[in-house]
Protein backbone atom coordinates (compact mmCIF):
# COMPACT_ATOMS: atom_id res chain seq x y z
CA UNK A 1 0.00 0.00 0.00
CA UNK A 2 2.62 2.37 0.83
CA UNK A 3 4.83 1.40 -2.25
CA UNK A 4 1.34 2.30 -4.13
CA UNK A 5 0.90 5.78 -2.55
CA UNK A 6 4.48 6.54 -3.24
CA UNK A 7 4.44 5.60 -6.69
CA UNK A 8 1.76 8.03 -7.18
CA UNK A 9 3.18 10.75 -5.32
CA UNK A 10 6.66 10.01 -7.62
CA UNK A 11 4.14 9.80 -10.77
CA UNK A 12 1.49 12.75 -10.27
CA UNK A 13 3.73 15.25 -8.60
CA UNK A 14 1.92 17.99 -10.36
CA UNK A 15 -1.40 16.62 -9.51
CA UNK A 16 -0.64 16.90 -5.71
CA UNK A 17 1.03 20.27 -6.28
CA UNK A 18 -2.23 21.40 -8.12
CA UNK A 19 -3.87 20.01 -4.65
CA UNK A 20 -1.70 21.78 -2.30
CA UNK A 21 -2.34 25.03 -4.26
CA UNK A 22 -6.23 24.46 -5.04
CA UNK A 23 -6.26 24.16 -0.98
CA UNK A 24 -4.65 26.84 -0.50
CA UNK A 25 -6.74 29.14 -2.83
CA UNK A 26 -9.74 27.78 -1.42
CA UNK A 27 -9.04 28.78 2.08
CA UNK A 28 -8.46 32.60 0.70
CA UNK A 29 -11.27 32.32 -1.56
CA UNK A 30 -13.46 31.28 1.00
CA UNK A 31 -11.98 34.46 3.50
CA UNK A 32 -12.58 36.35 0.78
CA UNK A 33 -9.05 37.17 0.76
CA UNK A 34 -7.41 39.34 -2.11
CA UNK A 35 -4.38 36.90 -1.98
CA UNK A 36 -7.11 34.52 -3.35
CA UNK A 37 -6.59 35.76 -6.83
CA UNK A 38 -2.58 35.40 -6.88
CA UNK A 39 -3.34 31.13 -6.02
CA UNK A 40 -5.68 31.12 -8.97
CA UNK A 41 -2.99 32.71 -11.25
CA UNK A 42 -0.14 29.75 -10.18
CA UNK A 43 -3.26 26.96 -10.39
CA UNK A 44 -4.37 28.41 -13.75
CA UNK A 45 -0.90 27.51 -14.70
CA UNK A 46 -0.72 24.15 -13.52
CA UNK A 47 -4.58 23.15 -14.31
CA UNK A 48 -3.93 24.50 -18.19
CA UNK A 49 -1.60 21.08 -18.39
CA UNK A 50 -3.33 19.19 -16.11
CA UNK A 51 -6.72 19.34 -17.65
CA UNK A 52 -5.68 18.71 -21.11
CA UNK A 53 -3.49 15.54 -19.95
CA UNK A 54 -7.09 14.50 -18.65
CA UNK A 55 -8.66 15.13 -21.94
CA UNK A 56 -10.56 17.81 -20.37
CA UNK A 57 -10.30 20.10 -23.48
CA UNK A 58 -12.41 22.67 -22.25
CA UNK A 59 -11.52 23.16 -18.91
CA UNK A 60 -8.08 23.45 -20.13
CA UNK A 61 -9.32 26.52 -22.48
CA UNK A 62 -11.31 28.00 -19.24
CA UNK A 63 -8.57 27.91 -17.38
CA UNK A 64 -6.75 29.56 -19.74
CA UNK A 65 -9.31 32.39 -19.37
CA UNK A 66 -9.18 31.39 -15.56
CA UNK A 67 -5.68 32.74 -15.93
CA UNK A 68 -6.75 35.93 -17.85
CA UNK A 69 -9.50 36.62 -15.62
CA UNK A 70 -7.59 36.07 -12.00
CA UNK A 71 -5.36 38.78 -13.56
CA UNK A 72 -8.15 41.05 -13.88
CA UNK A 73 -9.94 40.02 -10.36
CA UNK A 74 -6.48 41.20 -8.84
CA UNK A 75 -6.45 44.53 -10.24
CA UNK A 76 -9.88 44.91 -9.61
CA UNK A 77 -9.66 43.44 -6.11
CA UNK A 78 -6.64 45.94 -5.54
CA UNK A 79 -8.59 49.09 -6.40
CA UNK A 80 -10.34 49.10 -3.19
CA UNK A 81 -8.61 49.40 0.31
CA UNK A 82 -11.36 46.58 1.73
CA UNK A 83 -13.18 43.46 -0.05
CA UNK A 84 -16.41 44.66 0.34
CA UNK A 85 -18.33 41.22 -0.64
CA UNK A 86 -21.77 42.05 -1.96
CA UNK A 87 -25.31 40.41 -3.15
CA UNK A 88 -25.80 39.95 -7.38
CA UNK A 89 -28.36 42.52 -8.19
CA UNK A 90 -31.49 40.64 -9.34
CA UNK A 91 -31.91 42.35 -12.32
CA UNK A 92 -28.54 40.38 -13.24
CA UNK A 93 -30.00 37.31 -13.07
CA UNK A 94 -30.98 37.89 -16.98
CA UNK A 95 -27.85 38.47 -17.89
CA UNK A 96 -26.12 35.85 -15.90
CA UNK A 97 -28.49 32.87 -17.21
CA UNK A 98 -27.60 34.12 -21.27
CA UNK A 99 -23.90 34.59 -20.39
CA UNK A 100 -24.11 30.57 -19.13
CA UNK A 101 -26.14 29.93 -21.61
CA UNK A 102 -24.04 31.27 -24.49
CA UNK A 103 -21.17 29.85 -22.92
CA UNK A 104 -22.59 25.96 -23.35
CA UNK A 105 -23.24 27.16 -26.74
CA UNK A 106 -20.40 28.10 -27.38
CA UNK A 107 -17.75 25.40 -25.41
CA UNK A 108 -19.88 22.62 -26.54
CA UNK A 109 -19.49 23.07 -30.31
CA UNK A 110 -15.62 23.57 -29.85
CA UNK A 111 -16.09 20.57 -28.50
CA UNK A 112 -17.74 18.68 -30.71
CA UNK A 113 -15.56 20.22 -34.03
CA UNK A 114 -12.08 19.09 -32.07
CA UNK A 115 -12.27 16.38 -29.72
CA UNK A 116 -13.54 13.14 -29.92
CA UNK A 117 -14.83 12.60 -26.51
CA UNK A 118 -17.77 10.73 -25.27
CA UNK A 119 -21.28 12.28 -25.47
CA UNK A 120 -21.24 12.15 -21.52
CA UNK A 121 -17.98 13.40 -21.10
CA UNK A 122 -18.62 16.12 -23.75
CA UNK A 123 -21.39 17.62 -21.90
CA UNK A 124 -20.28 17.53 -18.66
CA UNK A 125 -17.61 19.06 -19.50
CA UNK A 126 -19.36 22.02 -21.14
CA UNK A 127 -21.52 22.90 -18.85
CA UNK A 128 -19.05 22.60 -16.10
CA UNK A 129 -17.07 24.98 -18.10
CA UNK A 130 -19.45 27.61 -18.64
CA UNK A 131 -20.46 27.65 -14.83
CA UNK A 132 -16.91 27.58 -13.98
CA UNK A 133 -16.20 30.87 -16.38
CA UNK A 134 -19.61 32.91 -15.57
CA UNK A 135 -18.97 31.97 -11.89
CA UNK A 136 -14.94 33.73 -12.00
CA UNK A 137 -16.63 36.83 -14.03
CA UNK A 138 -18.92 37.21 -11.17
CA UNK A 139 -16.48 36.80 -8.37
CA UNK A 140 -14.05 39.49 -9.47
CA UNK A 141 -17.51 41.39 -9.10
CA UNK A 142 -17.67 40.24 -5.54
CA UNK A 143 -21.30 38.46 -6.08
CA UNK A 144 -21.63 36.04 -3.25
CA UNK A 145 -23.79 33.84 -5.29
CA UNK A 146 -20.96 32.85 -7.64
CA UNK A 147 -20.92 30.03 -5.36
CA UNK A 148 -24.59 28.72 -6.90
CA UNK A 149 -22.69 27.94 -10.12
CA UNK A 150 -19.55 26.79 -8.52
CA UNK A 151 -21.74 24.04 -6.65
CA UNK A 152 -22.53 22.20 -9.25
CA UNK A 153 -19.41 22.90 -11.41
CA UNK A 154 -17.16 21.16 -8.84
CA UNK A 155 -19.01 18.58 -8.50
CA UNK A 156 -19.57 17.78 -12.18
CA UNK A 157 -15.85 18.56 -12.37
CA UNK A 158 -14.95 16.07 -9.62
CA UNK A 159 -16.87 12.93 -11.28
CA UNK A 160 -15.36 13.75 -14.96
CA UNK A 161 -12.39 13.79 -13.27
CA UNK A 162 -12.60 10.28 -11.01
CA UNK A 163 -13.61 9.02 -14.78
CA UNK A 164 -10.44 9.65 -15.88
CA UNK A 165 -8.06 8.21 -13.29
CA UNK A 166 -6.97 11.49 -12.20
CA UNK A 167 -7.57 10.70 -8.12
CA UNK A 168 -5.85 13.73 -7.10
CA UNK A 169 -7.45 16.28 -8.71
CA UNK A 170 -10.69 14.84 -8.33
CA UNK A 171 -10.11 14.87 -4.77
CA UNK A 172 -9.56 18.46 -4.93
CA UNK A 173 -12.73 19.45 -6.74
CA UNK A 174 -14.88 17.22 -4.59
CA UNK A 175 -13.30 19.30 -1.63
CA UNK A 176 -14.06 22.41 -3.46
CA UNK A 177 -18.02 20.82 -4.11
CA UNK A 178 -17.84 20.69 0.02
CA UNK A 179 -16.29 23.85 0.68
CA UNK A 180 -18.75 25.76 -2.13
CA UNK A 181 -21.77 25.29 0.16
CA UNK A 182 -20.38 26.69 3.08
CA UNK A 183 -18.55 28.99 1.07
CA UNK A 184 -21.91 30.34 -0.55
CA UNK A 185 -23.49 30.88 3.05
CA UNK A 186 -20.28 32.80 4.60
CA UNK A 187 -19.77 35.13 1.46
CA UNK A 188 -23.83 35.73 1.73
CA UNK A 189 -23.34 36.70 5.54
CA UNK A 190 -20.66 38.50 4.63
CA UNK A 191 -22.71 40.44 2.27
CA UNK A 192 -25.58 41.06 4.60
CA UNK A 193 -22.77 42.44 7.35
CA UNK A 194 -21.56 45.12 4.55
CA UNK A 195 -25.12 46.00 3.85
Amino acid sequence: MFDQLLHYAQTNYLDLFGLAIGLIYLYLEFTAKKSMWIASIIMAVLYIYIFYQSQLYAMSIVYCYFFMASIHGWLKWNEHTTVTILRMPQHQIGRVSFFIFAACILIYLLLKGFTINDEEITMGDTIATALSVVAIWMAAKFWAEQWCLLIPANLMTAILLLNQGDYASSTLFMIYFIVSIFGLRHWIHLANQSQ
